[in-house]
């Protein structure tokens, strides 16, 4: 019984995972319609819009990058102020009417490709390049898999990134 209870579960999740993906690619689909200049990246089923193109050398496997970023749980049609988890953009925060005691976090964060990053955002920031704006989003598939603070559980999530400056 146990067995049919974990495999029923397992399916659960593959269908939310497919479902979530379907929604990602929906939106992008609307975002191009609405900003053809943008250029869509793939790596697995992790899509980058890139909104404004970078310069110079590309982010590689085990690079470093500083960017500021917003992070959104991903409901499958915005990004906005009631779905914001967190960020280091000052006027993000502001926009979203966050109530924030210390400045300190705004400040740009440094992204380690080589460990530490959530699987989805890892994939996602391979290839990035300074100067670069983009948004990356992923099924619940490259997220946290477990609850995180306001993150539910196998949630989709889309970042907004600002990329500063990278080091490979």
């Amino acid at each position: 019984m146990m067995l049919g209870l974990a495999a029923c579960s397992k399916s659960a999740t593959e269908t939310l995972f497919n479902t979530q993906e379907t929604n990602i690619d929906t939106f992008v689909d609307r975002y191009l319609q609405s900003n053809p200049d943008a250029r869509v990246v793939y790596n697995k089923s992790v899509v980058r819009i890139v909104v404004a193109e970078g310069e110079g050398t590309e982010l590689a496997k085990g690079g470093c990058a500083t960017v500021f970023y917003a992070g959104y749980n991903f409901s499958g049609s915005a990004m906005n102020a009631s779905t914001l988890f967190a960020t280091n953009n000052s006027d993000v925060a502001a926009a979203s009417k966050w109530n924030i005691s210390d400045e300190s976090v705004f400040a740009p964060a440094e992204m380690n490709l080589g460990d530490g990053l959530v699987e989805g955002l890892r994939l996602g920031m391979e290839g990035v390049r300074k100067g670069e704006e983009c948004i990356i989003l992923f099924s619940g598939k490259y997220g946290f898999g477990r609850q995180v603070g306001t993150i539910p559980a196998n949630a989709a999530l889309a970042y907004s990134i600002n990329v500063q400056d990278i080091r490979n």
